[in-house]
């Protein structure tokens, strides 16, 4: 008789970030596709394949949007590879991602489909410019797990959710219906690195998705609240209804969740997995920010910190220009440190940054456009002779300026 282990979502999640990470051990492996192959965790197992495929960048190839949506589709719908337990496991994207599971195919925290030897032509394009920045781009997820490439080129009426109707014009997404929908039907939109979107909820509520970002939101909002779910940054804008507050889960993969309750307010979060913090920065309004047993609430003009591992929140005044650089289409820095300053590149230019040598003491001030080239940030960057750059593709190495 097997053994039944009993989880939390915490210890889930903590399991699924070891295992991309370093090896598990025989009964860790275990306990991990044990989880795989039941009910109790689809959402956090889907959700850690959703944010991985959406957020992380595969260092062995680039990939076509084409592409990434067909390997989402393997992982959501398709039919089984070689599934840890066959008999228990009854969805299709169960099946996908045991064989992810069972063949170890997770490497440095991204989770890598193998390409076969021979590939059937794609059409594919490549970057003239591999230094180019970020564009509108975004992968739209509905309810029935199928998918729809957003880009400001595609634009109209894109699908019906229940009564609700989804359309795009020029980069932003708006979901309009009557809310007579009896089920909440989920929808995700999921920004790559390098890419940015804009969206509107049946509520009127506005949202902001940097790169790397994700946000989960019903069609319709039925109930008492309205709840979302971010992974990376997200600005909102809230339209109030004083009877049906506004939450928001975030969640970092191998991190306890943080919620945001709002009323009606205008705010960023920001819970990227690599930063040494999750903010969330308010800037008109009230919000209550939770983790566990943690709260603090928030006036605006203010930001409230936790670092990942836990802890309590720190409150301080927020720099609100810096905080919300991104939504405007720019880079602020003021004394911020180069690796901050590098994980932000990275993200939005689609770009590896290695080291080579000690940058912990450079900290540097400057505001630049993001619809420059990266090649003439890190000229921007190069004039304070602080630090120098070398550009192989699409990675960057930077090495401290010994001063003569």
């Amino acid at each position: 008789m097997s053994k039944v282990v009993i989880m939390t979502v915490a210890e889930i999640r903590l399991l699924l970030e070891k295992y991309k990470h370093q090896p598990l051990s025989p009964d860790e492996l275990a306990q991990l596709q044990q989880a795989v192959a039941s009910d109790a965790f689809e959402d956090e197992i889907k959700a850690d394949i959703l944010h991985s495929l959406y957020t992380r960048a595969a260092p062995e190839a680039e990939w076509p949007e084409a592409e990434k949506a067909a390997l989402l589709q393997q992982v959501l719908r398709a039919a089984p590879l070689q599934p840890v337990r066959s008999r228990s496991i009854r969805k299709p994207w169960m099946y996908a991602a045991a064989a992810v599971l069972a063949a170890g195919i997770i490497t440095s925290g991204i989770w890598l489909m193998r390409r076969p030897a021979t590939p059937a032509p794609v059409a594919t394009t490549i970057k003239a410019n591999p230094l180019a920045p970020g564009s509108n781009k975004a992968m739209l997820i509905l309810a029935d797990n199928s998918t729809i490439t957003l880009d400001s080129s595609n634009n109209g009426a894109l699908a019906v959710q229940g009564n609700t109707q989804i359309s795009n014009t020029n980069g932003a997404l708006t979901y309009k219906g009557n809310g007579d929908n009896q089920q909440p039907l989920y929808n995700t939109v999921a920004t790559p690195r390098g890419g940015q979107y804009q969206l509107t909820l049946a509520d009127g509520s506005k949202i902001w998705l940097n790169a790397a970002s994700s946000i989960r939101f019903p069609a319709t909002f039925t109930g008492n609240e309205r709840l979302v779910e971010v992974t990376g940054e997200v600005y909102f804008e809230v339209n109030q209804q004083a009877n049906k507050p506004f939450r928001v889960k975030v969640k970092t993969p191998g991190m306890e969740e943080m919620t945001v309750t709002v009323l009606g307010t205008s705010f960023d979060v920001m819970a990227y997995a690599d930063e040494q913090a999750i903010r969330t920065t308010l800037v008109d309004g009230a919000v209550q920010v939770a983790r566990g047993t943690q709260q603090s609430l928030l006036k605006p003009g203010y930001q409230a910190s936790i670092e990942p591992g836990g802890g309590t929140f720190t409150t301080s005044p927020a720099d609100i220009d810096q905080a919300l650089a991104w939504k405007e289409g720019k880079f602020r820095f003021r004394n911020t440190n180069l690796r901050t300053i590098m994980r932000q590149l990275a993200r939005w230019y689609d770009i590896e940054v290695v080291y080579d040598g000690n940058v912990s003491d450079i900290d540097l001030t400057g505001v630049i456009s993001r619809r420059e080239d990266a090649s003439a940030l890190l000229k921007a960057l190069e004039t304070t002779q602080r630090i120098k750059f070398t550009v192989d593709g699409r990675t960057i190495t930077a090495r401290p300026v010994t001063p003569h």
